[in-house]
């Protein structure tokens, strides 16, 4: 059995942006690219671009176990199929490349096995998936995305952001394994350090819906997971020191890191990326910079002709 390939465009995210650990994440102008189709037989996976290496091209790749699935739940029997992916993102960046995956996985399996998932169905399974919703909301929905998921359904509420606002990311060469900077967390918190987290939260979101970006330096504070993790990445604090002293709305952990996420207007950006460019260079640290905006259409699916 052969098919037409499904194409489907999946753009990276942020998430937390500070305070709002695993609800709050925005999606981003950074693209993975997976193409999908039904072969005669076996599993054939092909990989190109970022960290291309880092990907699995057996059962284990992020991509072919989120189509599996989709196929599971909508009962759609296939004996061979074949995927190419083309990494726009970072593996192990804290920019979402595992959403971006898991996204594109379920889109094109939903595509080839007749579209019968619906667009909640999706998140769903894709939030069960990931843990949390906090990037793969944004992955599919676009746009920034707070988030609620109770371990079966998922709330949100998205808010097209305005392609002015430059989100900056600092990407060191080096691999965090998510796993690893969820280990370093404590079990417990402080109650204080709850409270502040949760005026930090409520403040961050009222003020991205509002456009009020002059309290987003107060609002992407954290005291939940940034100063725990900043042992795996040494070089955190003083990236934000400069950030915010070059004239950076924000800047925060991207995800669980290690890259560094500046909030910033567009005629900020060269001296933000000056100044922080300095940490890593003053450092020996090889690194990254992406110059982004929010990408608000999200996930994108289109046709196109099977070759092999």
């Amino acid at each position: 059995m052969e098919s037409d390939m499904v194409k489907v465009k999946v753009p990276a995210s942020s998430a937390n942006l500070g305070p709002g650990f695993d609800s709050i994440g925005v999606a981003l102008n950074l693209y993975t690219e997976i193409s999908m189709g039904f072969i005669e037989e076996g599993l054939l996976i092909e990989v190109s671009g970022e960290d291309y290496k880092e990907i699995e091209t057996t059962e284990n790749n992020l991509v072919y176990k989120a189509a599996k699935k989709v196929f599971e739940k909508t009962e759609t029997q296939y004996e061979g199929l074949k995927i190419e992916i083309k990494n726009g993102i970072p593996i192990g960046s804290g920019l979402g490349s595992s959403a971006a995956a898991i996204i594109g996985g379920m889109l094109a399996a939903n595509e080839l096995a007749g579209g019968i998932l619906t667009h909640k169905e999706i998140l769903d399974l894709a939030a069960s998936m990931e843990g949390h919703a906090d990037n793969v909301a944004p992955a599919l929905n676009g746009g920034l995305n707070v988030t609620v998921f109770d371990g079966n359904t998922t709330y949100y509420v998205k808010k097209e952001l305005e392609e002015e606002l430059k989100f900056i990311a600092f990407t060191p060469k080096k691999l965090l394994k998510t796993e690893i900077a969820r280990n370093i967390l404590p079990q417990k918190i402080d109650f204080k350090d709850a409270v502040f987290n949760t005026g930090r939260s409520s403040l961050l979101t009222a003020a991205l819906f509002s456009g009020r970006y002059d309290l987003l330096k107060i609002a992407s504070q954290d005291m939940l997971h940034q100063k725990y993790r900043s042992k795996l990445i040494p070089e955190m604090y003083a990236c934000f020191e400069k950030a915010l002293e070059a004239g950076a709305y924000s800047v925060f952990l991207s995800g669980a890191g290690p890259t560094i996420m500046a909030i910033c207007p567009e005629e900020k950006v060269k001296r933000v990326v000056y100044e922080v460019s300095k940490v890593y260079i003053d450092r020996g640290i090889d690194y990254r910079v992406y110059k982004l905006h929010c990408e608000n259409n999200g996930a994108q699916v289109l046709k196109a002709s099977l070759s092999i």
